[in-house]
């Protein structure tokens, strides 16, 4: 109390209401609860899927899991982030999307990217394009009947995808991106974050940006992230199963990768700070990059509830391809590839669109 009257509630009425008692335990002890299962909970072993090693180049190794039962004949090359471990398309039995495809007849091959150390600082992004995903899907075209691939990108890897496809469309048979931005202006909160920044200043040449500066920034995107995770985890400790699957999925968000700085410079200051993508001008060796020029089938798959890369930056690649296909999910950018939404609506809808275009 004070003389004035009771004592205001430093939250904010609306604040306040949400962090009284919740089923009996305050939210605010959920939390600490949450804190200590975090923290003394073993992290589950990931990859668990048998595949072979078809091909190593630098720190990139391309993953091939074999098809089950009679094969489709073109084999599905799926291009993940270079800023995450790649096992997040193996993240666990039952809820892994190249076991997912293996298990429809589809021989899938994984570029894992690796994590780059200081001998790789100056790698750009024509060296990840045109040197080692083009060298990558080379050899996976030999895996299938075709010569071609299905090329499947997720996140930036769908944005590097798609560049590729415009570039080298020899061995593609179709195209498929998914939460994947090419109209950066629309990108949102990491927008937000990087488009005033002097790249040359943030990313000196011959350094890589650390985890300790990523981490931070895709952790601000969503302020009361790590709030509600927390929650999140102190709710599922109460079975087994539940906080295994919450403790799989930490372990890949824990375990960032470093970015080459002048791969951080070229994508940040062409993607998020010029919008060169939508411009038109970005160029790599000398060859510009024109998504319009893709004449692949193509799949562009945008998530409703997606605040990483908001279905306004997503979607518009269906308008730039003649003849793409949009399809809009009402998911989150993780959960529609780990999440339930994986295996019941997102590996099934790849099945019938590979089958659809498999030449």
């Amino acid at each position: 109390m004070t003389k004035d009257g009771p004592t205001p509630d430093p939250y904010g009425d609306t604040w306040g209401r949400w962090m009284r008692e919740l089923d009996g335990l305050d939210q605010v002890e959920r939390v600490r609860r949450g804190l200590w299962v975090h923290g003394s909970s073993p992290r589950p072993a990931v990859g668990l899927t048998p595949h072979e090693i078809v091909h190593v180049h630098d720190k990139l190794v391309l993953r091939h899991y074999p098809a089950k039962g009679e094969r489709t004949g073109t084999p599905v090359v799926v291009v993940p982030s270079l800023i995450n471990k790649a096992y997040v398309c193996d993240l666990e039995p039952g809820r892994s999307l190249v076991a997912g495809l293996a298990e429809r007849g589809h021989d899938v091959l994984l570029v894992d990217w690796g994590v780059p150390n200081e001998e790789d600082a100056d790698e750009d992004v024509g060296y990840v394009l045109l040197t080692l995903l083009h060298h990558s899907i080379e050899r996976a075209a030999r895996v299938g009947r075709t010569g071609k691939v299905h090329l499947f990108g997720y996140c930036m890897g769908g944005t590097l995808a798609a560049m590729y496809a415009a570039l080298r469309p020899k061995r593609i048979a179709s195209l498929t991106t998914l939460a994947a931005p090419v109209v950066f202006e629309a990108a949102g909160r990491f927008r937000d974050l990087v488009v005033g920044i002097d790249v040359d200043e943030a990313f000196p040449e011959g350094t890589l940006v650390p985890v300790d500066v990523m981490k931070p920034a895709f952790q601000l995107l969503d302020p009361m992230g790590n709030w509600n995770k927390f929650l999140g985890i102190e709710a599922a400790s109460h079975d087994d199963e539940a906080l295994r699957r919450a403790m799989v999925r930490e372990r890949w968000l824990e375990e960032n990768v470093p970015m080459p700085s002048a791969f951080a410079r070229e994508f940040i200051g062409q993607a998020y700070q010029r919008d060169a993508l939508r411009a038109g001008t970005w160029t790599l060796r000398g060859e510009t990059v024109d998504l319009g020029a893709i004449t692949a089938p193509t799949l562009v798959v945008a998530c409703e509830k997606d605040f990483v890369a908001p279905k306004e930056a997503v979607a518009p690649l269906a308008d730039m391809i003649p003849g793409a296909r949009l399809e809009m999910l009402p998911a989150g950018h993780i959960g529609v590839v780990v999440g339930s939404a994986g295996p019941k609506v997102f590996y099934p809808l790849l099945d019938r669109w590979f089958r659809e275009v498999t030449p």
